[in-house]
């Protein structure tokens, strides 16, 4: 899987479904579920692993729902829907005024796919998004190094994430928050496991860029 492939994912899976959206995927999974169950010829208990990839599928099967650049597609868009041009200068908009850490540069996937419908207001998630991945792989790498000035400056700006737009909604849900106030907590008490788990887990593709 490549790399701007699964940052365009985990972006896309972190936007937040509606009520009637939700009500649309739980029932592609039930039926799919109660036909691979019949097909078993009885009820057959699911590992969560392929829990997971059918889930996955029915969010791959849907593009009326989701595309994977970040982007939530539909016309129940908060603020109405943005046209290529348009979500690709609130991209740069929003990287003129979001820091990141010295060093560091933009992915250049950060970009809309033409003839493609995005969710006005997303371009500059999407941006934070990364942001705040490279702060995070920033810190642990000055903390890894014993440079504490790098280190302070890192986590002067994680703590600021609370005031970006980014972390509240209506592109991020509370599961999303709860994430970044663990990494929070965690830089504020100088930990450096929670912050490397969520890493490995969110940011992979950020540290493998940078080296760290």
């Amino acid at each position: 899987m490549s790399v701007e492939f699964t940052e365009r994912l985990e972006a896309a899976l972190r936007i937040p479904m509606t009520t009637e959206q939700r009500a649309v995927v739980d029932a592609r999974v039930a039926a799919a579920v109660a036909g691979r169950q019949e097909r078993a010829g009885g009820w057959r208990r699911l590992t969560t692993r392929t829990a997971v990839l059918l889930a996955l599928l029915v969010l791959v099967v849907l593009p009326t729902l989701f595309v994977t650049t970040a982007a939530f597609f539909g016309t129940e868009s908060p603020f109405g829907l943005a046209d290529t041009r348009e979500f690709n200068r609130e991209i740069e908009a929003a990287k003129a005024v979001t820091p990141i850490p010295a060093g560091f540069t933009w992915p250049t996937y950060l970009r809309a796919n033409e003839n493609t419908a995005y969710s006005r207001g997303g371009g500059r998630s999407w941006v934070e998004y990364n942001a705040i991945c490279m702060w995070q792989v920033d810190w642990l790498d000055a903390r890894s190094v014993h440079d504490t000035a790098r280190q302070t400056a890192d986590a002067r700006v994680i703590a600021s994430i609370p005031t970006w737009s980014s972390y509240g909604p209506p592109f991020a849900d509370q599961s999303y928050r709860d994430v970044l106030d663990r990494v929070i907590s965690a830089v504020d008490r100088d930990d450096p496991a929670p912050v490397a788990a969520n890493v490995a887990l969110n940011c992979k593709a950020t540290a493998a860029e940078h080296g760290r």
